[in-house]
């Protein structure tokens, strides 16, 4: 069988990579299941009780059997404790959230600086290997230290995945199907596994472990890929750069024409000072620091508060994911055929959408309504949509940054990201003290943020990622001083790629189309 040649062989593969490098990140959401305790339990002398931390021996005795009804028969009894005493995942039942969150937040402090010193691919490599092995053995031995290590250093992997793996992905991908790579291989689906993993195991080890064996299918298709051309060309490694661009013209069945070196040598190197001082890159990057922390805090307290949202455990998972999943790629398919569609409308009507949802489900709360149908809509809608807001953070983290510095905020970024999450987890007594707080937290800062983003936040829908920057540096000078420029970060002018643009891997001559047969 023939396949056609063309870009999309790439793409594709680079969208199964980041797919399954989400599905590893997800392991931030295992802990719902690593958590997970039943509202109320039947233990072996079918007394049943409402438990009141995570421990299932933890309970007054002195209080009457939940089970026991005034006017209720035997058999009412006997199918009441059937009922609670069934556990759907049995959990490590230990804290292992806000472990974790500290585990990413400290290779964040790494793993950027590393990554644009040495390279996406290497620090990609390594940071994932050392994840999976923690996952493994966090499971594999019998020691709450051990798991509490582990669990720690899993977040090593999970921190390469999300600032690495999405740096490296949105460079190599072609510029139209940046967007696709956020939507098509999105965090609802990796959701979506993970729940599959935890309801064919029904146990935390096990599912640990084949977790960590469908994580390594990362390794070898990463050991296919070269590195990323953007980032040899911006550190002016000509002779790699065009190997790199070659054996992916190879890949996609295309002909290679080399680069000019002149267009390489003449790329302008950006350090964070430089960026710093400019007017227009600080600001885009202060307002993507407060974008991350705010929708991390938003997202979690809504993720992490919702096992409740329906009676059935995987339900309530697996339609969140699946919710999440059909929004971003409607989304995806609509971007390439809507001009209007960029990276603001989808933030502003995702975060309008939810803030709509948070009012609702205040007000089933105050009515008492919890256990109602349209209590589980609204509350998927508010996960659902808070999370499809994420889209523009990571895509404008990416389009609005040189690529010198990339990577470095985008792990300062998911830092402020990480800071949201450990805060968020701090608000869990909430949920048993005065759940309806969690929601007013939402909304508070929800406003906020929706303010900042509607004001400040630029487009950047179709930037040319090597031109990002370029034009706010001045050649003048040993220190290259920044100027105040009133372009867009792109290419200058209107912000979006020409043609022929280099956004990861080859440059398509406009006139031929994807299926032409030259690759630069």
């Amino acid at each position: 069988m023939n396949i056609p040649p063309g870009q999309w062989r790439l793409d594709v593969m680079i969208m199964v990579l980041y797919q399954m490098a989400l599905f590893f990140s997800a392991q931030l959401v295992f802990v719902i299941f690593l958590e997970y305790m039943p509202k109320t339990y039947c233990n072996t002398e079918k007394h049943c009780y409402k438990l009141t931390s995570k421990c299932l021996s933890d309970y007054d005795r002195n209080e009457p059997n939940t089970c026991l009804a005034p006017n209720g028969s035997k058999s009412q009894f006997d199918e009441c404790v059937e009922d609670k005493k069934y556990l759907y995942f049995k959990s490590a039942h230990y804290s292992a959230s806000t472990n974790m969150y500290l585990g990413v937040l400290f290779a964040n402090l790494v793993l950027g600086i590393l990554a644009d010193k040495l390279g996406r691919r290497p620090i990609y490599f390594a940071s994932i290997s050392i994840g999976v092995v923690s996952l493994v053995l966090s499971a594999a031995i019998p020691s709450l230290t051990a798991f509490y290590i582990f669990r720690f250093t899993t977040g090593v992997g999970v921190a390469g995945a999300q600032i690495v793996g999405w740096s490296y992905g949105s460079e190599m991908i072609s510029a139209k199907r940046r967007f696709q790579l956020r939507t098509f291989s999105n965090w609802a689906n990796a959701r979506i596994l993970l729940t599959f993993v935890a309801f064919i195991t029904r146990e935390w080890h096990t599912a640990s472990y084949l977790c960590a064996a469908i994580s390594a299918l990362i390794f070898p298709i990463l050991w296919k890929l070269p590195e990323s051309p953007v980032f040899l060309e911006q550190k002016h490694k000509i002779e790699e750069a065009n190997e790199a661009r070659e054996q992916l013209a190879d890949f996609c069945g295309l002909e290679y024409e080399e680069k000019e070196p002149e267009a390489i040598n003449n790329l302008k190197k950006i350090t964070f000072m430089d960026m710093w001082r400019n007017k227009r890159l600080r600001t885009n990057f202060l307002v993507l620091c407060f974008m991350w922390f705010y929708v991390g805090m938003a997202t979690y307290i809504t993720d992490l508060n919702g096992a409740d949202m329906s009676k059935n455990l995987y339900v309530g998972q697996f339609l969140s994911g699946l919710l999440l999943t059909i929004s971003k790629i409607a989304f995806g398919f609509a971007e390439p055929r809507f001009e209007w569609l960029g990276r603001r409308t989808v933030f502003l009507f995702s975060q309008g959408v939810a803030m709509i949802a948070y009012v609702a489900i205040l007000i089933a709360l105050f009515t008492d309504s919890k256990e109602s149908t349209w209590y589980l809509i609204v509350y998927l809608c508010a996960y659902s949509f808070q999370a499809l807001s994420t889209e523009t953070c990571y895509l404008s983290v990416a389009e609005l940054i040189p690529t010198d510095v990339r990577v470095t905020v985008a792990a300062i970024t998911n830092i402020c990201l990480r800071l949201g999450t450990i805060l968020a987890s701090l608000t869990k007594p909430l949920k048993f003290s005065f759940e309806p707080g969690l929601f007013l937290i939402n909304l508070v800062v929800c406003s906020i943020g929706i303010t900042v983003v509607y004001f400040h936040l630029e487009e950047s829908r179709n930037v040319n990622l090597q031109n990002v920057g370029q034009d706010e540096v001045s050649d003048s000078g040993d220190s290259q001083t920044m100027i105040e420029s009133d372009k867009t970060p792109g290419s200058g002018e209107s912000g979006t790629t020409d043609a022929a643009e280099t956004s990861g891997t080859t440059e398509v001559e406009a006139e031929r189309g994807e299926s032409n047969s030259k690759l630069a």
